[in-house]
């Protein structure tokens, strides 16, 4: 069928900046062709000639129509054929707009790595932020710390070197960071790239909560804020554990709907620093290990003395880098090295630990984030929100445990597309009787799909992409990490096996 000749006519109204003569641009249009894709060839035709000029213009087209007959608006979805024979001319009508220039967006590795530093009080936060503070006096970092309260307590208590050696430093003392409007959190960090934004240089950004911190609305505030997204990225959830005290910590009774902050630190951390190992005997150290373990299998414990671990170990993690996933055995138990504890006396006595502060009694906002959306396969809820009380069965192979868990499950396969969706969205209407899911970390080979699809949910937030592809001859192995409180496992098990063909 022979191309039909087109000129377009532009509605005076608009003021074009710049003289644009129809007839140097013919239009040239397949009658078989939409009336939208001869919008988008105008806009571009347009674009094109405005850029000649120097006028830098964009035309965003709300109407065309057939000049012949200027009182009938033509269906996007029309064939032009319908409406044009070659010769005639069309009218359209728009917005004109600057142009915009559209940024290649940041990759993973260059955007400004944040880490998340938690623990309970006194498990020792402060001696290891002045320690990676002086072993990377070389990076400029930048610190955001929360306090409680109308005077900053850290600041009495803290090394005053701290404040040299880090490169900027924003105070948040109007409440704890799982407390307050999200927005103070990201006023602050958009404080820090208004720094950057002027010239100046960060290297990464340590959050450091105050020790009743829940972290989960912390990291829900990267997963869901794209401003943020674009220019950060949540390297990892680093948690200090006290190895004296941990355990009565994780044992502490907790008010009907709301949650143990100890637990939520364990259970949602990347790493795990087991301090103050000088504390306690080799077997009281295995007994909180393996506490630890019990509620988080995968996280990777670092024996500690006064923080003091291998700087790297803290550093470029990318736990929460999707397309690292496929570099991760995100299915295998993560060992913990405890064997230093033996060797403490080369680090030295044990002095006083930070973190004094306390939480703030006018702090009414309900620590439980309950509530969760109807999910679905490009972004599943969480579960029954996670403000119920964690009790603490007995150990053994219960159906269900009443402690924060995790465990994982392997399986090689294609999975059929329909059925990962309607699976994810009863994931998001888990009933309670089913479990709390914390998190959940996968990579699934879906069915028809070149690429390793890896997914990623913090509770109600949730997040998908494409890794790399499937090599030739590759086995698709999807793999899935589930941690949680009170989990069914066999329910979890048989709802991921039925998703395979």
């Amino acid at each position: 069928m022979a191309e039909l000749e087109l000129l377009v006519w532009l509605h005076p109204s608009m003021q074009i900046p710049f003289k644009f003569e129809s007839k140097e641009h013919p239009f040239k249009v397949n009658p078989n062709s939409a009336i939208v894709d001869l919008m988008d060839d105008c806009e571009q035709v347009f674009e094109d000639a405005s850029k000649k000029v120097g006028a830098n213009m964009e035309l965003q087209i709300n109407v065309l129509w057939n000049v012949k007959d200027h009182k009938k608006a033509l269906n996007p979805n029309d064939k032009v054929g319908q409406h044009f024979s070659s010769g005639e001319t069309f009218g359209v009508y728009g917005d004109l707009l600057p142009l915009r220039h559209d940024e290649v967006p940041k990759s993973e590795e260059d955007k400004i790595p944040v880490t998340i530093l938690t623990g309970f009080l006194g498990s020792g936060k402060t001696t290891l932020l002045n320690y990676i503070l002086q072993e990377q006096s070389e990076k400029k970092l930048a610190i955001i710390e929360n306090e409680f309260g109308e005077i900053s307590i850290d600041d009495a208590l803290l090394q005053q070197d701290k404040l040299h050696m880090a490169e900027q430093i924003i105070v948040m003392d109007n409440g704890c960071m799982c407390c307050t409007i999200r927005g103070d959190l990201e006023n602050g960090l958009q404080e820090v790239l208004a720094k950057v934004h002027a010239g100046g240089t960060i290297d990464g950004i340590i959050i450091e909560t105050t020790g009743m911190a829940d972290p989960v609305p912390i990291v829900r505030t990267f997963m869901s804020n794209a401003n943020l997204t674009s220019e950060l990225r949540l390297d990892a959830v680093v948690s200090m554990a006290d190895a004296k005290h941990i355990v009565a910590r994780l044992d502490d009774e907790v008010e009907e709907g709301k949650v143990n902050e100890a637990y939520q630190q364990v259970a949602f951390a990347d790493k795990i620093i087991l301090n103050k190992l000088d504390l306690v005997t080799p077997d009281q150290a295995i007994v909180v290990k393996d506490r630890i373990r019990a509620i988080n299998k995968y996280a990777k414990v670092l024996p500690a003395v006064h923080g003091r671990v291998r700087v790297h170990e803290l550093t470029n993690i990318r736990a929460h880098d999707m397309c690292n996933f496929v570099n991760e055995d995100i299915d295998k138990e993560a060992e913990a090295n405890l064997g230093e504890f033996e060797h403490d006396g080369a680090h030295g006595g044990h002095d006083s630990h930070g973190d004094a502060h306390g939480h703030d009694a006018n702090c009414t906002e309900d620590h439980g984030h309950g509530g969760h959306g109807d999910g679905g396969h490009s972004g599943h809820g969480g579960t029954a929100g996670h403000g119920a009380g964690h009790g603490h069965g007995s150990k053994g192979a219960n159906r269900h445990d009443a402690r924060v868990n995790s465990f994982s499950i392997v399986r090689e396969g294609e999975i059929l597309p329909r059925r990962l969706s309607a699976w994810m969205q009863q994931l998001g209407q888990l009933a309670p009787e089913r479990g709390t899911i914390f998190r959940i970390k996968a990579i699934l080979a879906v069915k028809g799909h070149p690429y390793k699809h890896v997914f990623h949910a913090v509770m109600d937030v949730s997040d998908e992409d494409d890794a790399g592809p499937w090599q030739e001859g590759e086995k698709k192995i999807s793999k899935i990490v589930f941690i949680g409180k009170s989990m069914d496992q066999a329910f979890l098990r048989e709802g991921f096996q039925s998703i395979f063909e």
